[in-house]
């Protein structure tokens, strides 16, 4: 075995503080000193058509991989192999042109290959020989892509302290590779409980380790962000030809147990010998990436609660005849267009008892809104308007007038054939719901329910029959009245595999419809991928736009800006800063200038836009202010919609809010870069105080820079804003526009050094400037850019990169 490192930088050999395990340094060390390294014939390493040169090295397990090529080769080789890195062919004498890396001491010669001579170059990279007595048969090729199906669920408790999170690494390049830098982030559940679900192939054996690190920055040297490794032998995991999830719950230790303890010492033998005999595998370890509908790249949503936004009662008994309000929103079709929104989002409007979310009837529109016929017009008309249709869709509970609990309700489990589509109880503490069958006989059922409110039972989703009815309805409204897209309540407290499953139903209708999942808590990445949902609910962006202002602390906006560009970088969610379960942005804000702040963050970074009704005009609204029992006070932040033509009923500060909303909007609409075309790397965000913050965005044939003051002071002069070297409009000259500014007055150049002097910045104010590459003259061809590489054992051609649109 060779020596195991860690991935920092500084950790170079034994005795490096840095070295993740030493009971397995100090066997490797005597290993070594018992028998000594003796040169050995190793196969030359192939050079692929327009690739790197890819020859075998060292993992920190003593196991070998193959580097080069993006992928890993696990074949054991002596730890005497030098790790080489080369764009170039090795030829000609001295030193191998291109060789880099760390070289073990005491390195025998390693053969490596290049236009088909075998050159032989001892541990210092320095040319022994050319010559060879036989030609070196070439390794095998490895096989395809290995995509994932094992669904593996990790659980450890550990207590932790703030600032901290637990992450999984291991031998396999999923989960990082033994590298910490990319160890799979955990999510906390409660208590000192961590999870995470990790997808791997089958026919594997896999090592693994815990490790707490501290915080997201990416500036901070890697060993500052490891705060402990778990002790004792490693984890290991065996996925079979039949195993489709696996649950793992591991305990914490403290501890070294020593190189010859025998369990560590049989983790590492059987690995491998495992990895001995298996065959090479590539995977791909860019990370999770979801790729939206065309149409929804650079949608803006409009979020409509339609009982609140109509007027409707609060309670529906059922009986009462059907009011068509939904009519009314036939006279905000010109707000929707003068505004610049894509996609509206209504909230629940199935027939339900209340608020909407205790659905009685998946298949019927809501009385006191109208009927299907009628929504159908509606979808049809936004249609016309260029305007997509989303719904909410409550799949986790029902409510208690819902035909399968009904049906329970008056026959009870024994008798009724929908038993199995809740969760049921004989006893009274087997759930928190109960209904009583024989108030004389004191019998009855407990059943789960949502967060313990009784009217909200839950669904089965485990179920077949449940399954099938949820996807007969899902299918229902895109194939019959035409919707786009689905808003997926509480999804991120139903299984992956629901979602998976629910995603297959929908793109057998319609491959484009949407589905954006409710997501609050942990990582968002076992629920959004291209094979279940496309987006989720960006919550933890939501509450460090509006905290972060709030508290004058920009520290706290960029720390989750990094930590979503650690977890999410292939996501885009919905971005919102109010919803109808969140206090009104206007009420939320300490200072109502920074509204702009707000709006701007939304409309112009990374990600969907989502702007709830009456946002625009400042409505205002918190739970304390409300009156209804059923929505605990929520019922403030769903008003009426006031008349959207009528100004003197809007909010006083509702005709500016309204203009800047639309400015906005059109900005994003005219300049991609604003959008998700534009890139919004970490590197390019510079935090320079707590109240203080530039992000510099860029595309193909525009440069954009958010110039962020939320102090109620002014700064001038401002720091400079500086430009990377790479950055399109580096060069000296290179005007800036201010497009929050009129016409004329908002042009900034860009000084020597790509420096950008932004200043003055009045109090509580944002800039916006967009550089746009000149058109090129008339009669110039356009520029191709080359997007796509061949990668082959031999041979052209080249594969599309990127992924599915």
């Amino acid at each position: 075995r060779g020596v195991q490192r860690d991935t920092e930088p500084e950790a170079k050999g034994p005795g490096s503080p840095a070295l993740r395990s030493p009971t397995m340094m100090h066997a490797a060390a005597a290993t070594a000193r018992a028998a000594p390294a003796q040169p050995r014939a190793t196969a030359a390493p192939r050079v692929p058509m327009g690739g790197k040169l890819a020859v075998p090295v060292v993992n920190r397990r003593g196991v070998g991989s193959c580097a080069g090529i993006g992928a890993r080769r696990h074949t054991p080789v002596p730890s005497t192999v030098a790790r080489v890195s080369t764009d170039q062919t090795l030829g000609g004498g001295g030193v191998a042109p291109g060789l880099q890396g760390d070289v073990a001491a005491g390195a025998s010669p390693v053969p490596m290959q290049g236009e088909g001579l075998a050159s032989l170059y001892d541990g210092t990279g320095v040319l022994v020989s050319t010559e060879v007595e036989e030609a070196l048969p070439p390794p095998p090729p490895p096989v395809h892509m290995v995509h994932p199906t094992v669904h593996a669920s990790f659980t450890i408790e550990k207590d932790t302290n703030f600032g901290q999170h637990l992450c999984i690494v291991g031998g396999h390049p999923l989960l990082g590779d033994w590298d910490v830098a990319k160890a799979v982030p955990m999510d906390w559940v409660k208590g000192v409980t961590w999870g995470v679900q990790v997808d791997l192939p089958s026919h594997s054996l896999i090592q693994y380790k815990y490790v707490v690190k501290t915080g997201w920055d990416h500036k901070v040297p890697k060993g500052a962000r490891t705060a402990a490794w778990a002790g004792g032998p490693d984890g290991l995991i065996a996925t079979g030809a039949d195993h489709t999830t696996i649950t793992i719950q591991d305990k914490w230790i403290d501890g070294n147990w020593g190189a010859e303890n025998p369990s560590v010492k049989a983790v590492t033998d059987a690995v491998e010998a495992f990895t001995t005999a298996k065959p090479v595998e590539l995977f791909d370890t860019s990370g999770n990436h979801s790729y939206l509908p065309e149409w929804a790249n650079e949608a803006v949503f409009y979020q409509i609660f339609p009982l609140g936004y109509f007027g409707a009662p609060t309670v529906n008994d059922g009986k009462a005849l059907m009011v068509p309000r939904l009519k009314q929103i036939r006279s905000h079709y010109k707000h929707f267009t003068d505004l610049g929104i894509d996609a509206v989002y209504f909230s629940p409007l199935f027939e339900s008892g209340t608020h909407g979310y205790d659905t009685n009837d998946y298949m019927a529109i809501d009385r006191r809104l109208g009927d299907v016929a009628l929504f159908k017009e509606i979808v049809a008309e936004l249609h016309e308007l260029n305007i997509k249709v989303v719904l909410d869709g409550v799949f986790n509970h029902t409510g208690q007038r819902h035909f399968a609990f009904a049906d329970l309700c008056a026959k009870g489990p024994a008798a009724s054939e929908y038993a199995n589509w809740y969760h049921v109880g004989a006893r009274g503490y087997d759930f928190e719901g109960w209904i009583t069958t024989d108030a004389v006989k004191g019998t009855g059922f407990s059943f789960d329910c949502w967060e313990g409110h009784a009217m909200l039972p839950r669904l089965n989703l485990a179920e077949p029959a449940v399954k099938q009815h949820i996807f007969d309805v899902a299918k229902f409204w895109i194939q019959e009245v035409g919707i786009d897209g689905w808003r997926l309540d509480v999804a991120h407290e139903i299984s992956p595999d629901f979602w998976r499953e629910f995603r297959s139903a929908c793109d057998s209708v319609d491959p484009n419809c949407l589905l954006v999942g409710e997501m609050i808590h942990g990582n968002y990445n076992g629920w959004v991928g291209n094979d279940r949902l496309h987006s989720g609910t960006n919550y933890q962006m939501s509450h460090a736009t509006w905290f972060s202002l709030n508290d004058h602390n920009y520290e706290y906006f960029y720390t989750a800006l990094l930590r979503e560009e650690s977890l999410f970088k292939g996501l885009t969610l919905v971005n919102f800063v109010g919803n109808h379960d969140v206090l009104r942005i206007a009420s939320n804000l300490t200072e109502p200038a920074h509204y702009l702040h707000c709006m701007v963050a939304l409309c112009l970074m990374k990600g969907i836009p989502s702007l709830y009704y009456g946002d625009e005009f400042g409505m205002e609204g918190t739970p304390a202010d409300g009156t209804d029992e059923h929505s605990g006070g929520d019922d403030a932040m769903r008003r009426p919609m006031p008349d959207c033509a009528d100004t003197t009923l809007w909010p006083a500060i509702g005709q500016s809010r309204l203009a800047l909303t639309q400015k906005l909007l059109k900005i994003r609409r005219d300049h991609p870069v604003f959008g998700n075309a534009g890139t919004q790397e970490i590197e390019n965000i510079t935090l320079i105080s707590n109240e203080q913050i530039v992000i510099m965005r860029e595309s193909d044939d525009e440069v954009g820079v958010l110039v962020f003051n939320c102090g109620d002071y002014e700064v001038n002069p401002w720091p400079e804003v500086q430009l990377p070297e790479t950055c399109a409009a580096y060069a000296k000259g290179t005007e800036f526009v201010d497009l929050l500014m009129p016409a004329g007055e908002g042009e900034l150049l860009v000084n020597d050094g790509g420096v950008i002097y932004a200043g003055p910045c009045l109090a509580n104010s944002v800039k916006v400037l967009v550089w746009k590459k000149p058109a090129p003259p008339p009669g110039t061809l356009p520029t191709i850019r080359n997007v796509s590489a061949g990668v082959a054992g031999g041979g052209g051609g080249g594969g599309g990169a990127g992924g599915p649109r």
